[in-house]
């Protein structure tokens, strides 16, 4: 099971400064312009457009407050089998409640489509960040790995995995904060219209678990290999695997170890190494089980090499736009199958003010971890975290 390409879930500065004036036409033509929905949602403009859905800016009357409105493909909206799985999801992802997690507001249908309404979160994927910085340092790795873990254990806890974790559904803002996109709409599009896009397949494939690519198993641990490739990929700059087609990808997912990420980057610490191993266990059984103990297994090393994590703060360009994908475009990384190229010299040091992440410790006997109300000064793990957990 693949899922679609979500670039698309950023905000109007993803793609205003590179927005061509056939975009601009196609826009001002667009039927779903000026469109009320549920005499409640006006639609103000796109943001976006993937394989599988399109999202507008939206003005909310009734509440009065700009969200972002996803509607659906018609493909996918006209199939009953998809249909009912996108509103059970979408309940499901509503039920979420987390300062790391895009919030589902409502969902709905107009006409012959169907649509999300959501929080509009304003910044740039992690995506568009690695465009921007090619790598991270490990301080701001763990800066941006904490909260995406933080979101998916309270997700796990609740018995909803993902599915679909990759940098494309992680949300970066100017600020710093963090927010993780579009839970269970993987799931939601297993047995619906069959995707045919290159870029899409391919930007999926480097994250599936050997699981889902074998017999379509996917669960909390195929969201924690995700994450851990993902891990990987901010060490490095690079994705693990390169091949000529996503076959080639996902054949390397099922046969081969990832490798370490101080294999591209000799400086990164052997601990770094561990974690990466530890999450992209190829046996799921031998691998961390919830996002949760990844979180916990991750303070343990932070703490072991005394990494204080720091804010990754999205770049906007004078403008106030960023340059990465124009609407209209499918935003994906179209070149997830070539061989990338050596990763340049690590960053020098932090530039940005310590990270402050809203994650207590593991419930007592668990791995819960749910937001806490106001976030804890940056620095070691709390006191009494769950520690030696097995591999």
């Amino acid at each position: 099971m693949v899922s679609h390409s979500l670039e698309e879930i950023g905000s109007s500065s993803d793609t205003e400064a590179n927005r061509t004036l056939a975009d601009v036409n196609a826009i001002a033509t667009d039927p779903m312009q000026g469109a009320l929905l549920e005499q409640r949602y006006r639609i103000r403009g796109k943001i976006a457009q993937g394989g599988m859905a399109a999202v507008y800016e939206a003005f909310d009357e009734r509440l009065e407050r700009v969200v972002a409105v996803k509607i659906m493909h018609p493909s996918y909206a006209a199939d009953p089998v998809f249909a009912s799985r996108f509103m059970r999801e979408a309940r499901s992802a509503a039920a979420l409640n987390h300062p790391h997690i895009v919030a589902v507001f409502d969902e709905g249908r107009h006409g012959d489509t169907t649509f999300l309404v959501m929080e509009k979160v304003d910044g740039i994927t992690l995506r568009g960040v690695l465009r921007q910085r090619v790598r991270l340092s490990p301080a701001e790795v763990l800066g941006v790995m904490e909260p995406v873990l933080a979101a998916l254990a309270q997700a796990h806890d609740r018995g909803i995995a993902h599915r679909d974790v990759k940098p494309e559904n992680v949300l970066v803002s100017p600020t710093g904060v963090v927010k993780v996109a579009d839970f269970g709409l993987a799931r939601a599009v297993e047995g619906g219209p069959q995707l045919t896009n290159r870029n899409t397949l391919l930007g999926t494939v480097a994250y599936l678990a050997p699981e889902q690519i074998v017999d379509g198993h996917s669960d909390a641990r195929s969201d924690v290999y995700a994450a851990g490739v993902m891990l990987y990929e901010l060490l490095t700059g690079m994705k693990p695997y390169q091949g000529k087609s996503a076959i080639d990808v996902a054949y390397q997912h099922v046969n081969s170890d990832i490798p370490p990420p101080s294999g591209a980057v000799p400086e990164l610490p052997a601990a770094l190494d561990e974690l990466v191993a530890r999450a992209t266990r190829r046996d799921r059984h031998r691998r961390l089980a919830t996002a949760g103990e990844f979180l916990a297994v991750m303070w343990q090393t932070r703490e072991a090499l005394g990494i204080v994590p720091v804010l990754v703060k999205a770049m906007v360009p004078a403008g106030g736009t960023a340059a990465t994908s124009p609407a209209g475009a499918t935003p994906q990384d179209s070149r997830a199958w070539e061989s990338a190229p050596r990763p340049p010299a690590a960053p020098t040091g932090p530039t940005v003010a310590p990270h402050q992440v809203p994650i207590p410790k593991p419930a007592q006997g668990g791995t819960s971890v749910m937001p806490a109300v106001d976030p804890p000064t940056a620095g070691p793990p709390p006191a009494g975290m769950t520690r030696g957990m097995a591999a």
